[in-house]
């Protein structure tokens, strides 16, 4: 009888010991993946799709410009945000490069650009930046024309890459938000 308590003795030791291996393990694994899951998912968008639905082409008029919503998902580790940009779109036919999207933020100093259908020409309103009907310079303080944007139809709908771009400089130079 007393060769089987150091037996016991061990046995009850080992199979404590598997216990609190697998409570531990039941309690950091979801701790990890907790914090490294965003780390993976960042990367994988930063490689992925980030376009924006605009809208179906059909629905937009053809042969002038317009003024849409688009709303961009931004993901920043665990932070998800909805932030809404507008963009100006001119629908020229049905083909793939028949579609044009401009930024309408002003390359001077980031004003909102408007569309002046009379002059058929765009127009900053801070300080007199003119764009012609295509966004390139015409007039004005800004250093470049209007920022043109990625944009690609699938199904029907026209889907744009939004971007940010350094204002106040003459070279086009994208910004990490």
């Amino acid at each position: 009888m007393s060769g089987s308590f150091p037996d016991r003795r061990r046995l009850l030791s080992v199979c404590a010991a598997a216990l609190m291996a697998l409570v531990t393990g039941l309690i950091l694994a979801p701790a990890v993946a907790f914090v490294t899951t965003p780390l993976r998912r960042r990367g994988a968008a930063a490689a992925g799709d980030d376009f924006a639905d605009a809208g179906a082409v059909h629905s937009i008029p053809a042969g002038t410009w317009k003024l849409l919503t688009i709303e961009i998902v931004r993901q920043d580790g665990w932070a998800k945000t909805r932030q809404s940009r507008s963009i100006w779109v001119l629908v020229k036919g049905t083909g793939p490069g028949d579609v044009r999207v401009l930024s309408p933020i002003c390359t001077h100093l980031g004003c909102p650009i408007g569309w002046s259908a009379d002059a058929s020409q765009f127009r900053c309103p801070c300080h007199g930046g003119t764009f012609g009907q295509d966004g390139s310079l015409v007039s004005g303080p800004p250093p470049r024309g209007m920022d043109s944007l990625e944009c690609q139809i699938r199904d029907g709908h026209l889907w744009v890459r939004w971007q940010d771009f350094r204002i106040g400089v003459h070279e086009r130079i994208a910004v990490q938000v």
